[in-house]
């Protein structure tokens, strides 16, 4: 069969061929949106990690990332004024963070421009972004560790930067100490119980004390079970619960106190890993924008609302919340919670993603707070943009996917009032915020 001819796109692709490895010196200009230096090599763009404006390195071309070039840090020849030690002893080996070597004071300026940029290359510039509101480091209650057993050692922390490998870890500057203080005990439990391979653990600080679910395959037979029971017990945790990859069925190994959490004083008991909003201090900034914003109405549709994070807090007398939300078990979490704090509390659960809200649906509410994953909410953000209600409250944790959802909306008739970014994710590209808009 003969070849056939190749097309322009092939044709560019075989131009752009990954590069030979090679070391070069180069001066970092900028910080990117990744939290990788920025410099200039004839013209193109080498990302390096690790490395702050102003810093002269050795790096190594790996190879192509998007249209520049990525690049290994070998050395700092001559580090630049915001180049400041690192907190942690595993840090540019574990994957959680990316900027700890960077000043606090250009930190904090390069997070809120993170937000800043975006919401200019969707031609929403003039839009006022408020000061960046900071959580503290040392506040994560929430944490997904990844664990991999290897003959007798047991490697438990998190994933390395761009990569499955796992970094063991003992400490994290990010975490509360309850989460990072189970790490030696869990890691000997998953010696004894999981035969080999790999998992994960989700960590939840509760007032209960800590909530864990582990997914790993492994058996559990009766003696495993044993040992289960004895983990939780001499770790005081809430709940131990455990999870076959795949299966989507949680098996309640132990429940020795109630895992609660407090949304506006209301008690809610999550199920096993729900998503949570990963710090408390942060949820409470966020909610109390919420809250404000959507002000007096009487009628709130809460999308995407979890277990009641912001339904609970926007549950005022008088007014009637509906809460929507894919996981089932989530949905009956917040009913049970709403029901017996006697709130005015509807729920259904239902995937936005892909039956949003329609115009018909959305006639009844004077205001929604949408709070999406990372990638966004374009088809509901197009239902609101064509027959949504006076006020919209958007949060997100990720400003690409916030600024391209915004624009839906404001094209369709809404004005963008404010926008407050709130770094609940130190050290990392990763934002917050919260988007008010009226019409």
């Amino acid at each position: 069969m003969k070849d056939r001819p190749r097309s322009h796109a092939q044709r560019g692709k075989a131009k752009r061929a990954a590069p030979a490895s090679r070391i070069v010196e180069l001066e970092i200009a900028a910080v990117g949106a990744r939290g990788d230096g920025v410099a200039n090599l004839s013209g193109e763009a080498v990302f390096v990690p690790f490395t702050v404006a102003g810093d002269r390195v050795l790096a190594r071309i790996e190879g192509r990332r998007g249209e520049g070039l990525a690049a290994a840090l070998i050395e700092v020849l001559a580090p630049g004024p915001d180049r400041v030690p690192a907190l942690c002893p595993h840090y540019a080996r574990c994957g959680g963070c990316s900027l700890q070597h960077l000043a606090d004071q250009a930190y904090a300026a390069w997070k809120r421009e993170l937000l800043v940029t975006q919401l200019a290359r969707h031609g929403l510039g003039a839009a006022p972004v408020e000061p960046l509101v900071r959580v503290a480091p040392g506040s994560r209650r929430r944490a997904a560790f990844a664990f991999m057993r290897r003959r007798n050692d047991t490697l438990l922390g998190f994933h390395a930067r761009a990569s499955h490998a796992v970094i063991d870890v003992e400490t994290c500057p990010l975490m509360a100490p309850e989460p990072i203080g189970l790490l030696p005990p869990l890691r000997r439990m998953l010696s004894a119980v999981v035969p080999e391979g790999g998992g994960d653990v989700v960590a939840t600080l509760t007032e209960g004390g800590l909530d864990v679910l582990v997914e790993a395959e492994a058996r559990l037979d009766l003696f495993d079970r044993e040992r289960l029971a004895a983990f939780a017990d001499e770790n005081d945790l809430a709940r131990l619960s455990w999870r076959r990859p795949g299966s989507g069925v949680i098996d309640p190994v132990a429940r020795r106190h109630a895992p609660v959490v407090r949304f506006a004083g209301v008690a809610v008991e999550p199920p096993p890993g729900a998503f949570l909003q990963p710090t408390g201090a942060g949820e409470r900034a966020i909610a109390e924008r919420v809250a404000d914003a959507v002000g007096d109405a009487r009628t709130v549709a809460d999308l995407y609302s979890g277990c009641g994070s912001f339904t609970m807090p926007l549950a005022a007398p008088g007014r009637i919340v509906h809460a929507v939300e894919g996981e089932d078990a989530s949905v009956r979490a917040l009913e049970a919670a709403a029901r017996q704090a006697g709130l005015g509390v509807t729920a259904e659960v239902r995937d936005l993603a892909r039956r949003p809200l329609l115009s018909h649906e959305l006639g009844r509410f004077q205001a929604v707070v949408l709070d999406p994953p990372r990638a966004g909410a374009v088809a509901q953000a197009e239902q609101l943009a064509s027959a949504g209600p006076p006020a919209v409250v958007a949060v997100s944790c990720n400003p690409a996917t916030l600024a391209r959802d915004l624009r839906i909306l404001v094209d369709g008739g809404y004005r963008l009032d404010s926008v407050t970014p709130i770094d609940q994710f130190p050290w990392s590209a990763h934002l917050e915020a919260v988007a008010v808009l009226r019409r």
